[in-house]
């Protein structure tokens, strides 16, 4: 501690050396120019003047014999301090692999808020020792490391609380969604906060998109927008019981669909995965849509019509005989 006191006292004398040595002939030259004004500064300047530049160059070789007094014991501490900086950087290393590891990088992840916190927690504690070997460094004037695998650990903390955020806002969003009744589901609005998600997701940090997460956020909204296109397509009016049949076959999911059908049992079926099938279903159901209405049109027109009856003229059996209409 007497050591570190010492060597704080050399280190300010040498910060302050070169704007002490040109500090006093500017104020000796600023006291005679108030004088030739008739403004007189008190003795006690005067004094000042006289006995401060002589206590600073006494200060000074002070100064140069305790440094070479303290050379010794300077050498044994900046011996010290570089085998600490080795130390630490090997243990930052070590923790930078370990830190890799973590839950949070995995969209998977169950508690990325618990574990971030708990790293939080490690990386501060480096950071403090880390502060301190800087500060001791700077001291005794020794060139350490960097320490950038530390601070790229507290970089990607930061990056990492960002992306879970951004995570959960997704997450709970379409959750929300999940529980929308299938009479109620708007599409349009639903496919906009998914647009917004997915620009969103492109302005966040670059580092964060080799990320497992990143990855997993991204593949959902996608994943989302395809599968509320293919529920816009299943609202179509031409849709009937056996078309929803038709795609519980195609995606070998089965619900039953009546008005208590919620978003969540339609994203059951994957429809992400059977776009085509979907696609299909809905084109034939149009087309069929359009031949019941032909089937009705002549169902009206035949209901009405009828024939005529005439006798035979020679045999009188009744024959059936077709207007011109008919």
């Amino acid at each position: 501690d007497g050591l570190v006191e010492v060597m704080g006292h050399l280190m300010a004398v040498k910060e302050r050396q070169s704007t002490t040595d040109e500090m006093f002939e500017p104020l000796k030259q600023t006291i005679e120019l108030l004088k030739t004004y008739d403004q007189e500064m008190p003795e006690e300047v005067h004094q000042q003047l006289q006995e401060l530049p002589e206590q600073w160059n006494n200060t000074k070789k002070i100064n140069i014999t305790v440094k070479q007094t303290m050379a010794p014991l300077q050498a044994g501490e900046v011996a010290n301090i570089r085998k600490k900086s080795a130390n630490f950087d090997v243990r930052q290393h070590e923790f930078r692999e370990d830190f890799r590891k973590i839950g949070p990088f995995w969209y998977e992840c169950e508690d990325p808020y618990e574990q971030l916190d708990q790293y939080h927690e490690k990386v501060l504690s480096m950071e403090k020792e880390m502060a301190s070997l800087q500060e001791s460094a700077s001291l005794f004037e020794v060139n350490i490391p960097d320490f950038k695998q530390l601070k790229q650990c507290r970089k990607e903390i930061v990056l990492l609380k960002t992306l879970w955020d951004y995570v959960f806002i997704v997450r709970t969003c379409i959750e929300d969604w999940k529980t929308t009744l299938w009479s109620d589901i708007n599409v349009e609005q639903m496919e906009m906060d998914c647009k917004k998600f997915a620009k969103d997701s492109g302005s966040l940090d670059k580092e964060m998109r080799a990320w497992d997460t990143y990855t997993g956020v991204e593949s959902t909204v996608k994943n989302m927008l395809t599968s509320l296109r293919a529920v816009a397509e299943l609202q179509n009016q031409a849709i009937r019981d056996r078309h929803w049949h038709q795609l519980m076959q195609a995606t070998g999911v089965r619900f039953t669909m009546d008005e208590n059908t919620t978003l969540a049992d339609l994203l059951s079926l994957n429809l992400h995965e059977y776009e085509d099938e979907v696609r299909n279903i809905v084109d034939k159901a149009v087309k069929e849509m359009s031949m019941e209405k032909v089937l009705k049109e002549l169902d009206v027109t035949w209901s009405t019509m009828e024939f005529e009856h005439d006798k035979h003229p020679r045999t009188s059996i009744t024959i059936l005989r077709a207007s011109e209409e008919l």
